[in-house]
Protein backbone atom coordinates (compact mmCIF):
# COMPACT_ATOMS: atom_id res chain seq x y z
CA UNK A 1 0.00 0.00 0.00
CA UNK A 2 1.23 3.30 -1.68
CA UNK A 3 1.97 6.08 1.43
CA UNK A 4 -0.51 8.32 -0.62
CA UNK A 5 -3.41 5.77 -0.21
CA UNK A 6 -2.49 5.45 3.57
CA UNK A 7 -2.49 9.81 3.69
CA UNK A 8 -6.27 9.35 1.63
CA UNK A 9 -7.38 6.83 4.13
CA UNK A 10 -6.39 8.85 7.54
CA UNK A 11 -7.93 11.94 5.41
CA UNK A 12 -10.88 11.12 4.84
CA UNK A 13 -10.86 9.28 8.84
CA UNK A 14 -9.88 12.28 10.07
CA UNK A 15 -12.79 14.18 8.34
CA UNK A 16 -15.52 11.54 9.94
CA UNK A 17 -14.45 12.07 13.13
CA UNK A 18 -14.24 16.02 13.03
CA UNK A 19 -17.23 15.60 11.59
CA UNK A 20 -18.83 13.70 14.50
CA UNK A 21 -18.53 15.86 17.07
CA UNK A 22 -19.44 19.06 14.79
CA UNK A 23 -22.64 17.19 14.65
CA UNK A 24 -22.31 17.61 10.55
CA UNK A 25 -25.13 15.36 8.99
CA UNK A 26 -24.34 12.59 7.34
CA UNK A 27 -21.01 12.34 9.31
CA UNK A 28 -19.21 9.63 8.33
CA UNK A 29 -19.79 10.57 4.42
CA UNK A 30 -19.46 14.08 4.45
CA UNK A 31 -16.44 13.86 6.88
CA UNK A 32 -14.48 11.48 4.72
CA UNK A 33 -15.46 13.54 1.84
CA UNK A 34 -13.81 17.01 3.23
CA UNK A 35 -10.84 14.87 4.83
CA UNK A 36 -9.81 13.29 1.42
CA UNK A 37 -10.38 16.44 -0.34
CA UNK A 38 -7.99 18.12 2.23
CA UNK A 39 -5.48 15.70 1.63
CA UNK A 40 -5.66 15.34 -2.62
CA UNK A 41 -5.68 19.33 -2.57
CA UNK A 42 -2.21 19.27 0.18
CA UNK A 43 -0.51 16.61 -2.03
CA UNK A 44 -0.90 18.30 -5.06
CA UNK A 45 -3.61 15.95 -6.59
CA UNK A 46 -0.87 13.30 -6.98
CA UNK A 47 -2.50 10.65 -4.93
CA UNK A 48 -5.16 8.32 -5.46
CA UNK A 49 -7.09 4.96 -4.33
CA UNK A 50 -6.78 2.09 -6.84
CA UNK A 51 -9.42 1.39 -9.15
CA UNK A 52 -10.08 -1.71 -7.19
CA UNK A 53 -10.56 0.19 -3.71
CA UNK A 54 -12.85 2.17 -5.52
CA UNK A 55 -14.68 -0.86 -7.21
CA UNK A 56 -15.01 -2.55 -3.76
CA UNK A 57 -16.05 0.89 -2.31
CA UNK A 58 -18.58 1.51 -5.05
CA UNK A 59 -19.78 -2.33 -4.04
CA UNK A 60 -19.99 -1.76 -0.45
CA UNK A 61 -22.01 1.10 -0.73
CA UNK A 62 -24.31 -0.24 -3.29
CA UNK A 63 -24.88 -3.56 -0.78
CA UNK A 64 -25.83 -0.59 1.74
CA UNK A 65 -28.55 0.48 -0.86
CA UNK A 66 -29.61 -2.65 -1.54
CA UNK A 67 -30.56 -3.58 2.19
CA UNK A 68 -33.10 -0.74 2.24
CA UNK A 69 -35.41 -3.02 -0.11
CA UNK A 70 -37.51 -4.43 2.35
CA UNK A 71 -40.38 -6.87 1.51
CA UNK A 72 -43.12 -5.36 -0.31
CA UNK A 73 -41.47 -2.55 -1.33
CA UNK A 74 -42.41 -3.15 -5.37
CA UNK A 75 -46.30 -3.02 -3.79
CA UNK A 76 -45.60 0.53 -2.00
CA UNK A 77 -43.47 1.44 -5.17
CA UNK A 78 -46.39 1.20 -7.46
CA UNK A 79 -47.80 3.97 -5.57
CA UNK A 80 -45.11 6.76 -6.09
CA UNK A 81 -43.69 5.14 -9.59
CA UNK A 82 -45.58 7.94 -11.66
CA UNK A 83 -44.80 10.94 -9.27
CA UNK A 84 -41.18 9.61 -9.09
CA UNK A 85 -40.97 9.11 -12.70
CA UNK A 86 -42.27 12.65 -13.29
CA UNK A 87 -40.14 14.09 -10.85
CA UNK A 88 -36.80 12.83 -12.23
CA UNK A 89 -37.84 14.03 -15.62
CA UNK A 90 -38.28 17.57 -14.54
CA UNK A 91 -35.06 17.30 -12.20
CA UNK A 92 -32.82 15.56 -15.46
CA UNK A 93 -34.63 18.70 -17.47
CA UNK A 94 -33.64 21.42 -15.15
CA UNK A 95 -30.35 20.27 -14.42
CA UNK A 96 -29.55 19.72 -18.45
CA UNK A 97 -30.83 23.71 -19.17
CA UNK A 98 -29.05 24.54 -16.38
CA UNK A 99 -26.06 22.92 -17.74
CA UNK A 100 -26.48 23.86 -21.02
CA UNK A 101 -26.53 27.97 -20.09
CA UNK A 102 -24.09 27.83 -17.63
CA UNK A 103 -21.94 26.36 -20.83
CA UNK A 104 -23.64 29.15 -22.31
CA UNK A 105 -21.82 31.79 -20.73
CA UNK A 106 -18.41 30.14 -20.90
CA UNK A 107 -17.89 29.25 -17.20
CA UNK A 108 -17.09 26.04 -18.77
CA UNK A 109 -17.51 23.78 -21.62
CA UNK A 110 -21.49 22.69 -21.82
CA UNK A 111 -21.13 19.24 -21.51
CA UNK A 112 -19.22 19.40 -18.27
CA UNK A 113 -22.02 21.72 -17.46
CA UNK A 114 -24.63 19.20 -18.29
CA UNK A 115 -23.01 16.44 -16.72
CA UNK A 116 -22.16 18.49 -12.97
CA UNK A 117 -25.40 19.87 -13.21
CA UNK A 118 -27.89 16.53 -13.62
CA UNK A 119 -28.59 14.01 -10.85
CA UNK A 120 -26.20 10.69 -10.48
CA UNK A 121 -23.88 9.36 -8.87
CA UNK A 122 -20.06 10.62 -8.60
CA UNK A 123 -19.01 8.01 -10.57
CA UNK A 124 -21.30 7.63 -13.02
CA UNK A 125 -21.13 10.88 -14.69
CA UNK A 126 -17.60 10.77 -14.04
CA UNK A 127 -17.27 7.66 -16.42
CA UNK A 128 -20.16 9.25 -18.50
CA UNK A 129 -17.87 12.39 -18.42
CA UNK A 130 -14.67 10.51 -19.42
CA UNK A 131 -16.22 8.68 -22.21
CA UNK A 132 -17.32 12.44 -23.97
CA UNK A 133 -14.11 13.45 -23.49
CA UNK A 134 -15.03 16.61 -21.20
CA UNK A 135 -13.42 17.59 -18.07
CA UNK A 136 -13.93 15.44 -15.61
CA UNK A 137 -12.41 17.40 -12.85
CA UNK A 138 -14.91 19.83 -13.30
CA UNK A 139 -17.73 17.35 -12.94
CA UNK A 140 -16.31 15.90 -10.25
CA UNK A 141 -16.14 19.25 -8.51
CA UNK A 142 -20.05 19.88 -9.20
CA UNK A 143 -21.47 16.99 -8.17
CA UNK A 144 -19.36 16.77 -4.78
CA UNK A 145 -20.44 20.14 -3.97
CA UNK A 146 -24.51 18.95 -4.74
CA UNK A 147 -23.67 16.30 -2.80
CA UNK A 148 -22.06 18.34 0.12
CA UNK A 149 -25.46 20.24 0.06
CA UNK A 150 -27.84 17.69 -0.02
CA UNK A 151 -26.27 16.08 2.81
CA UNK A 152 -26.17 18.91 4.79
CA UNK A 153 -29.79 20.23 3.52
CA UNK A 154 -31.75 17.17 4.03
CA UNK A 155 -32.53 16.51 7.77
CA UNK A 156 -33.97 20.01 7.94
CA UNK A 157 -35.91 19.40 4.96
CA UNK A 158 -36.86 15.85 6.39
CA UNK A 159 -38.15 17.39 9.42
CA UNK A 160 -40.25 19.81 7.35
CA UNK A 161 -41.79 17.62 5.37
CA UNK A 162 -42.79 15.70 8.84
CA UNK A 163 -44.53 18.84 9.91
CA UNK A 164 -46.08 19.48 6.81
CA UNK A 165 -47.50 15.86 7.24
CA UNK A 166 -48.82 16.30 11.02
CA UNK A 167 -50.56 19.54 10.14
CA UNK A 168 -52.20 17.97 6.88
CA UNK A 169 -53.57 15.13 9.24
CA UNK A 170 -54.44 17.43 12.04
CA UNK A 171 -56.73 19.06 9.32
CA UNK A 172 -58.26 16.31 8.71
CA UNK A 173 -56.52 15.48 5.52
CA UNK A 174 -55.58 11.71 5.14
CA UNK A 175 -53.03 10.01 2.63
Amino acid sequence: MSAGVVWLLLGGAAGAALAKPLRLPFWPLIGSIGGAAVVRLWSGGDVALPFAWQTAAQVLVGTVVGLAVAPGVLRDFRAVLLPGLLAVVAILGFGVGWGLLLGHTGATEAPAAVFGMVPGGVGEMLAAATAVHTDTAVVAAMHLVRLVVVLSCLPLLVRCAQAFGRWWEARGHRD
